[in-house]
C-alpha cells in the first residue's frame, strides 16, 4: 500500500551545455516514466519523491541525480571524442564523427518494444531491417537482414564480443534469450562502415551493450504470459552503490517458454548474466559472464501455397527436430585514459558451446551412416539396405580472442590503431541410435554409434589504422585501412572426403575505406563514404563434411564495394535523416532451403549483384508527451549477370516502412501504436509469380501502467489479425511448388513487474 500511495512530485527545468545553450532531444527518465527535452531545453517530469532521474543524449555524458528541488538547471558535458564510443564501448558510431548510416535503440525504446521476442524482431523497427522467425511469433529461431544482407554477413556483437559462428558465419539468437532486458542500448550500422565496428563488418553491424552499474540498489521480479502458451520469468538484482561508487554488480536469471504459432515449434530458453564493473577516474573494467541454454522444436518445411491462407492449415506441421544448445560467454572490457590525448581499450573474451540437433530419420541407407560395422557388405549392397534411426549431430566448440585499440587525438586529429586476434576450434560428430534393424539395435543397445567426425579450426588476425582529420570545425575527413587474414583447417576423422586427412585454405584481404562529414550549420550535416570489404567462405560452402558423397570445392571470397551519401537535419522537435547507397557485390553466396536435408541449405553463387536504395528516418516531438516517428527503405536488390539478370534477389522485400506514435504521461502511463509495412518479395531467383510473398501491414498496440513500484505492460501484436508470410522457397518437380513460413495472427502478451 505504501508503494501505491508514495508521494509524487513534478520536477521541471532546462538542460543546457557548458555555454548555456539549450540541448533539445535529451532523454529524461525515472523508472518507466520519461520525457524528452524541448527545443529550448525545457522539461517537466512527474516522479516518485527521492527517486533518481537520468539524463542521456548521444554526444553528451550521462547525468544521474536525485533532485534537491522541483526546478533544476542540468548541465551536460560533450562526450564526442572522450565518450563511450571510443573507450569501453568499442565498435560504435558517433554522430558528427562517423560518416555512416546508423540508428540507435535507446533503453527506453527497447523497454517499449521488447517483451519475449528474440532480438531481430525488435530491430525490425529500424530503417532497412527485415526480420522473421521460424515459429511465427518471434520466439525460437529468428533471423535478421540489413539491406538484403542476411545475418551471416552482418557483424553481430554483445558487449563487443563477436557472436557470428566462425565456421558458418550464422548468428543463433535463440542462445541469447532476454538479453534485451539488460541492454543499455543497441546500435545498428548499415553498410560496411569502418574498422571500429569489428573485423567482420560486411553488410552491416549490430552491437548490444548491456548495463551493469546503477546508482540505486534494486531487485526486480517479472512474470509474463501470452498467446501460444508463452511464459516469461525474470529476476534481476543490481547492487547500485552498495559496494561503493567505484564498484557495480548486476545479476539476472530468465526463462522464456512458448509453444510457438506453428505446430512443433515449441521452445524453452534460459539465460543468465553476471556483470561486475570497477571504475576509477582513468580506468574502467567490466567483467561479464553470460549463459544461454535453449531446447527448441523446429520444422524445416514451409506451408504449401494452397494452405497458407487457411487459418488452421497454415499452422499445421508434421515432422520436427529438436535443437539443444548451451553457450557460455566470458568477457572483460577495459579502458584506460593515459592522458587527455591518449587512451586504450580492449576486450578479451572466451566463448564455449555444446549442443546437438536430433531428428528421426526414415528409410536411410547403411552406406550414408557408415553402418556396416562388421564389413559384411560391399558398397553397392550398403546403398540399398535401409532402416529407420534416431540421429544427433553434435558441435562442441570454443573460441577466444582479444581486440585492442590505441587512440591518440588532439584538436585536429584522431588516430586509432588496433586489431583483433581470434582462434576457433569445433568438434563436429554425428551419432545414431534407436535402430529399426533388430541386429543393429541388439549390437548397440541403448548406446549411440558415432558415424562421422571432423574437427574444424580457424585462426584470424585483423589489423587496422583509422584516421580522422578535422580540416575545420565543420569539415572532417576519415581514412581507414584494414588487413584481414584467416587460415581455415578441417581434419576429417570418420566418413566423408579425405578421411584421415586435413583440408586447409588461407585468405588475406586488404580493405580501404574513406569518408567525409560536412556540417553546413548547427542543424544540417552531410556525409559521404566509400569502402571495400571482403569475406571468406563459410565451411559448408567448401565441403559438407558430414556427407559421404561431398567433395571439396574451391570457394571464392565475397567482395562488396559500398558507396553512399547521407543528409541529416536536427532542429528542436524535428530529427530527420536520409541516405542513398549502392553496394556492388561480387560472388554473392545465396541459398535455398534443402528440401531433402532438414536444417541445411543448398548454396549457389551469383557473379554480380547490386544492393541499392534509399533509407530515411524522421521523428517529431512537437508536444512534450507525444512523439511521432516514421522510417523506411526503398530497396532494389537484384542480379546483374546470368540468366537471372534484372530479377530481384530472393527473400528481400522491395519496401520496408515503420511508423510509431507514442505517448508518455508523467504519472506512469505510457502507450504506443506501431505500424509496420513489408513490401512484396520473391522466394526464388526466377521471380516466379506463384512464388511471390504478398505485401503485408501489421499494427501493434502497447501500454505500460505504473503503480508505485509495480509496472503492468500489455501488448497486442497484429491488432487487425492479418494473415501474412515472412519467408519461403520454391522448386520445380512436375510443376512449380512454393512453400511459405507463416507469421502469427493476432496475439497478446501481458507482463507484471515489481521493483523492490
Amino acid at each position: 500500500i505504501s508503494n501505491l500511495l508514495a508521494e509524487t512530485i513534478t520536477v521541471s527545468g532546462r538542460v543546457l551545455d557548458k555555454n548555456n545553450n539549450p540541448i533539445p532531444g535529451v532523454n529524461i527518465y525515472s523508472g518507466t516514466a520519461g520525457v524528452v527535452s524541448q527545443a529550448d531545453g525545457s522539461f517537466s517530469l512527474e516522479v516518485t519523491e527521492s527517486s533518481q532521474i537520468s539524463y542521456s543524449h548521444i554526444g553528451y555524458k550521462n547525468v544521474e541525480i536525485h533532485p534537491s528541488s522541483k526546478y533544476s538547471i542540468i548541465y551536460m558535458d560533450l562526450d564526442i571524442l572522450h565518450g563511450k564510443g571510443i573507450q569501453i564501448s568499442a565498435s560504435r558510431a558517433i554522430p558528427g564523427i562517423t560518416p555512416s548510416a546508423f540508428s540507435i535503440l535507446s533503453k527506453e525504446e527497447i523497454a517499449q518494444n521488447y517483451t519475449i521476442e528474440d532480438v531481430p524482431m525488435v530491430l525490425a523497427s529500424e530503417p532497412g531491417i527485415y526480420a522473421y522467425s521460424e515459429s511465427g511469433n518471434g520466439t525460437g529461431y529468428s533471423y535478421v537482414s540489413i539491406r538484403g544482407f542476411d545475418q551471416s554477413k552482418i557483424a553481430v556483437m554483445i558487449d563487443n564480443v563477436p557472436l557470428n559462428d566462425n565456421e558458418s558465419h550464422q548468428v543463433y539468437w535463440v542462445d541469447h534469450a532476454d538479453v534485451l532486458s539488460d541492454a543499455k542500448n543497441v546500435q545498428i550500422q548499415r553498410g560496411i562502415g569502418n574498422s571500429l565496428y569489428g573485423s567482420a563488418a560486411f553488410g552491416g553491424s549490430i552491437n548490444i551493450i548491456t548495463e551493469i552499474s546503477k546508482n540505486e540498489r534494486e531487485m526486480t521480479v517479472s512474470v509474463g504470459f501470452g498467446s501460444y502458451n508463452t511464459k516469461k520469468y525474470r529476476i534481476n538484482y543490481n547492487a547500485g552503490n552498495g559496494f561503493g561508487e567505484h564498484l557495480g554488480l548486476n545479476v539476472r536469471l530468465s526463462q522464456i517458454e512458448s509453444d510457438g504459432y506453428r505446430d512443433f515449434h515449441h521452445s524453452i530458453q534460459q539465460s543468465g548474466l553476471i556483470g561486475i564493473e570497477h571504475k576509477t577516474n582513468k580506468m574502467t573494467n567490466q567483467f561479464r559472464v553470460q549463459l544461454g541454454y535453449e531446447n527448441t522444436g523446429l520444422t524445416w518445411d514451409g506451408i504449401a501455397a494452397s494452405d497458407i491462407n487457411d487459418r488452421e492449415l497454415r499452422r499445421i506441421s508434421y515432422k520436427s527436430y529438436t535443437d539443444d544448445f548451451f553457450q557460455q560467454i566470458f568477457s572483460l572490457n577495459s579502458s584506460y585514459q593515459f592522458s587527455d590525448d591518449l587512451s586504450f581499450r580492449n576486450v578479451v573474451y572466451l566463448v564455449k558451446g555444446k549442443g546437438y540437433y536430433e531428428v528421426l530419420k526414415e528409410g536411410v541407407n547403411y552406406y550414408n551412416y557408415n553402418l556396416d560395422v562388421n564389413n559384411q557388405f560391399n558398397d553397392s549392397t550398403e546403398q540399398i539396405l535401409t532402416l529407420d534411426l534416431l540421429r544427433r549431430k553434435w558441435i562442441v566448440n570454443t573460441y577466444y580472442g582479444a581486440a585492442p585499440v590505441l587512440t591518440w587525438r588532439n584538436n585536429t586529429l584522431r588516430l586509432d590503431i588496433g586489431g583483433e586476434l581470434r582462434y576457433y576450434t569445433g568438434d563436429h560428430f554425428g551419432e545414431v541410435s534407436n535402430f529399426s534393424n533388430e541386429a543393429l539395435q541388439s549390437a548397440f543397445s541403448e548406446n549411440w554409434y558415432k558415424y562421422y567426425q571432423y574437427i574444424g579450426s580457424k585462426a584470424s588476425f585483423t589489423g587496422f589504422v583509422h584516421l580522422l582529420y578535422s580540416l575545420k570545425d565543420n569539415f572532417k575527413l576519415i581514412g581507414d585501412l584494414q588487413y584481414q587474414g584467416h587460415r581455415w583447417e578441417l581434419e576429417q576423422k570418420l566418413i566423408g572426403h579425405a578421411k584421415g586427412h586435413i583440408l586447409s585454405a588461407p585468405w588475406n584481404f586488404v580493405n580501404p575505406r574513406f569518408g567525409l562529414i560536412y556540417d553546413l550549420n548547427d542543424k544540417i550535416s552531410v556525409f559521404a563514404n566509400y569502402g571495400k570489404s571482403q569475406k571468406e567462405p563459410a565451411d559448408n560452402q567448401i565441403i559438407a563434411a558430414d556427407d559421404v558423397w561431398s567433395e571439396p570445392i574451391i570457394a571464392s571470397a565475397e567482395l562488396v564495394d559500398n558507396s553512399e551519401i547521407g543528409f541529416s537535419f536536427i532542429s528542436g522537435a524535428i530529427n530527420s535523416k536520409i541516405n542513398i547507397y549502392r553496394m556492388n557485390y561480387k560472388n554473392e553466396q545465396l541459398k535455398n532451403i534443402d528440401i531433402k536435408q532438414e536444417g541445411e541449405y543448398d548454396y549457389y553463387s551469383a557473379d554480380a549483384t547490386i544492393h541499392q536504395g534509399i533509407e530515411f528516418d524522421v521523428s517529431f516531438n512537437f508536444i512534450q508527451k507525444l512523439n511521432v516517428s516514421f522510417n523506411g527503405a526503398i530497396n532494389h536488390n537484384n542480379f546483374e549477370s546470368g540468366d537471372s539478370k534484372g530479377n530481384f534477389l530472393p527473400n528481400t522485400p522491395l519496401t520496408l516502412g515503420n511508423s510509431v506514435i507514442s505517448y508518455q504521461h508523467s504519472k506512469g502511463i505510457q502507450a504506443f501504436i506501431k505500424l509496420r509495412y513489408v513490401g512484396k518479395q520473391f522466394v526464388d531467383q526466377n521471380n516466379t509469380p506463384a512464388g511471390m510473398i504478398d505485401p503485408f501491414t501489421l499494427v501493434d498496440l502497447g501500454s505500460s501502467l505504473k503503480f508505485g513500484k509495480t509496472v503492468l505492460n500489455l501488448k497486442i501484436n497484429n491488432l487487425f489479425d492479418a494473415m501474412y508470410s515472412t519467408f519461403g522457397y520454391g522448386y520445380e518437380w512436375d510443376g512449380y511448388w512454393a512453400y511459405f513460413w507463416p507469421g502469427a495472427t493476432r496475439n497478446f502478451y501481458a507482463n507484471l513487474e515489481y521493483h523492490f
